[in-house]
Formats: C-alpha cells, structure tokens, sequence
C-alpha cells in the first residue's frame, strides 16, 4: 500500500511524498454480497493492516471515523478521492493525478425511490452527487474502495478534523446518469464490525481473517 501518493508517476511528486509499505493482513466483512447481474452490492468493506508503523508527514495523516451510527444531513458537500476513469468522468485536468470531487448528499428516503436505487440501497448505504448529469461529477471506475471524507459536524472543514463517513462502492453505468448519484457504504453503520475485527486482529496476533 502506498501512501502520500499523488501522482501515478512517482517522479512527479518532487521531493518524494510517498511511502510504500507491505500489507500483511486483510479482512473481509463475512456478509459482502456482489451480484452484479443485479448491480447488488452489500456489506462493501474491508480492513488492511500495515506491516509497519507508518510516520505521519505533511502528506500522509489519518482521518478520522465517524461516531457509530452518523448520518450526515442531506446536502452536506462532503469529498470522494480516488483514481477514477478520467476518461469518463474529468475530474481533473492533470493525467494520472489524485482526483478529488465535492458531492452533496442526498438523503436516504431520496435515494431509494424507484427513479433513483430503488431497492439497490441499504440503509448501511450513503449517495452523493447531483441530480442533473449536467454537473459532470461522480465516483467513476477505478475509485472503487477509496474516501468519502466530511468535515466533522458538517460543510466547512478550515480547521476541523474530517471524518471517513463514506467507502466508494458503486454507480451507474458510465459513471453519470440522471438520478443516479454515486453509492457508499457508510462506515458508521459498522462501527461495531470494525472495532471487533480490530481486537480480534490484535488478540490472535495478526492472523489473516
């Protein structure tokens, strides 16, 4: 895993930000479900652990978690970064850069109606975008796994710590469409999952789930 990365080619970042280090242990949520012939994903997370402690820096910080059961209010502008298809979705000008995007959240009750995820959405689930495809942004293909980042206690971040509430898990197909923002699995309905797997990581000392 690397981290501190910015640019797809290393020697872009002058000097170097990035750290690479050695996952040796990974956990997956016992209930993922992916049916794709249905576009059903559930249960869409995961837990990696380091090799080796990683020394904070300018460009590589934790963000936090958010408290267990967080939901953020609809229109929160909160962030998704990853690696997404440019291609389809530019969500930045520069090739091969860490993209980054502001999406509003859209409620829940909204989400679900039948012109928008219909029973696709759980309520374990988080969407954000626009309504309008108009807008030309969204997670895309390639940010599968990535952060879904809001400042703690809502829009503004300047001095605040932000919070991963959200884990990019799926979208429509060619990343924009009318009333189909981009899904998350919201990481504060698996508060529990998470703090469990951590301390039975740790007790049996590191074996792989």
């Amino acid at each position: 895993m690397c981290l501190g990365k910015h640019h797809m080619n290393s020697s872009m970042d002058v000097p170097s930000t990035e750290k690479c280090v050695k996952v040796d242990g990974i956990i997956r949520h016992e209930g993922f479900v992916h049916e794709q012939d249905k576009t059903d994903i559930t249960n869409d997370i995961a837990l990696v652990h380091l090799a080796e402690r990683v020394s904070m820096t300018r460009e590589i910080s934790p963000i936090c978690l958010p408290k267990p059961g967080a939901v953020m209010p609809a229109g929160t502008p909160c962030f998704v970064t990853g690696w997404g298809d440019e291609k389809v979705n530019p969500l930045h000008t520069v090739a091969e850069k860490l993209n980054q995007a502001a999406l509003p959240i859209v409620d829940f009750q909204t989400c679900s109606q039948p012109a928008y995820w219909w029973d696709t959405l759980r309520p374990s689930m988080i969407c954000a975008g626009y309504e309008s495809p108009d807008e030309l942004k969204s997670a895309c293909l390639g940010d599968s796994g990535g952060p879904f980042s809001c400042a703690a206690g809502g829009a503004g971040g300047a001095g605040k710590a932000w919070e991963v509430h959200g884990i990019v898990s799926f979208g429509a197909r060619g990343c924009i469409k009318d009333k189909k923002p981009s899904v998350f699995t919201r990481v504060s309905a698996f508060s529990d999952w998470i703090d469990h797997n951590v301390k039975k990581f740790i007790h049996e000392g590191g074996k792989t789930i």
